[in-house]
């Protein structure tokens, strides 16, 4: 199935990324003739500075219990982070260091949310917004994004009206930039959304894990930042696992925009919100300390993926649909154009021997949906798009 002329070099690239990649689900969900592109980690490794502290931490034996020194350095690394990225202010003492952002949902709608009420989100969605919500015994309310001039909108008349329905102690659970579709929020789309919680009295949970992958032409704004009577009802979530390819290692941040949000989250047991270990804590430091270079050069060749991607799939437009995300390095296919049955996911992996992920699960009747992840060598990109292609040829 590989485009002509590269006939060796996507088999060869491939078993080097496999050789490395042991440990990685990724890479070993699947048979070897299946080429993965679905779970949202990246093949590019990790910034050279963590591998070493890593490193180094192995070499004198140190994976014991993290001292509060480390969990302090870290929220500070991160609050710096996003003072400098993001020009916000979260200082150190309103966050809470957890395992990863989706202990977050669950521990925000735990603490925050009244029973029964309504959890409000925007969809196609990541998987984890739809359990979260079921597996805590609240209402799952959903607004679907609208594809215009090919860009997903947030269709606010319906969105006005689903938080109506959430009732006052619901919540709107946010992910910007958006997962799957890639969406990059305004300044103008966040403050409807604020103004939405507000009117409601709604609580606001947003995933901002994949803020310092946008591309150029779009700036991430923590929903946070555009009114102080915002940030008292906003609990934002992140981590490094996105921006620095460090999910194995299960550490991240929860900032409380408010004294009674923080107390709330607080007054769940230790116990019951854990905490992450020494070489997590290490990790994010070091990467939100001194990862910005190895960033800027990932997200470069991440563009280069994305725009190869793009090109070779558009004349395929009458089968394949997708925008190009202004963020993220995943992309949102929409195959209700062709004829792969009986849905899009299975048939690719079946015929294609390419894994993605099924659309199925991030949005109601998604069976022709799919989400590709192009995070991998760009020598890749042709032979993951020639899978493709050669399933809408049949």
């Amino acid at each position: 199935m590989a485009m002509k002329g590269l006939e060796m070099e996507p088999g060869l690239i491939e078993g080097k990324i496999r050789s490395r990649r042991q440990y990685s689900v990724k890479w070993n969900e699947y048979p070897k003739e299946v080429l993965p592109a679905w779970i949202a980690d990246m093949d590019f490794g990790i910034p050279p500075l963590v591998k070493e502290g890593l490193a180094e931490a192995i070499e004198l034996s140190e994976t014991g219990y993290a001292p509060r020194k480390l969990t302090l350095d870290y929220l500070e690394a991160f609050s710096r982070w996003q003072l400098e990225e993001h020009k916000v202010s979260m200082n150190a003492s309103e966050m809470i260091a957890l395992t990863d952002v989706i202990q977050g949902f669950y521990l925000s709608i735990e603490a925050l949310c009244a029973k029964g009420a309504g959890i409000l989100f925007l969809t196609p969605s990541y998987p984890p917004f739809f359990s979260s919500v079921q597996a805590t015994n609240r209402k799952v309310l959903t607004s679907e994004l609208v594809l215009h001039d090919r860009r997903y909108e947030i269709d606010f008349d319906d969105f006005a009206k689903k938080a109506e329905q959430a009732n006052p102690g619901g919540a709107i659970l946010l992910c910007n930039p958006q997962n799957p579709t890639g969406r990059v929020f305004s300044t103008k789309e966040l403050e409807s959304i604020a103004q939405i919680a507000l009117s409601n009295d709604l609580w606001i949970i947003s995933d901002e894990i994949h803020a310092d992958l946008c591309y150029e032409g779009s700036v991430h704004i923590p929903i946070m930042s555009v009114a102080p009577e915002v940030a008292n009802k906003t609990v934002t979530l992140s981590s490094a696992s996105k921006s620095f390819n460090l999910a194995g290692l299960h550490t991240a941040v929860l900032h409380a925009g408010s004294t009674e949000i923080l107390s709330r989250l607080e007054s769940i047991p230790q116990g019951l919100r854990g905490s992450p270990g020494s070489l997590g804590l290490l990790a994010g430091q070091i990467a939100f300390s001194s990862g910005q270079q190895w960033l800027e050069e990932t997200l470069q060749k991440l563009d280069v993926n994305r725009k190869l991607f793009f090109e070779l799939i558009e004349p395929y437009r009458d089968q394949l649909r997708s925008e190009m995300p202004q963020a993220t390095y995943l992309a949102w296919l929409d195959f209700s154009g062709s004829l792969l049955k009986p849905t899009a996911q299975q048939y690719l992996l079946e015929h294609g021997h390419l894994a993605l992920n099924p659309g199925e699960n991030f949005i109601e009747n998604g069976r022709d949906f799919a989400r590709l992840n192009f995070a991998t060598e760009a020598d890749l990109i042709p032979e993951m798009t020639q899978r493709i292609i050669s399933c809408l040829n049949g």
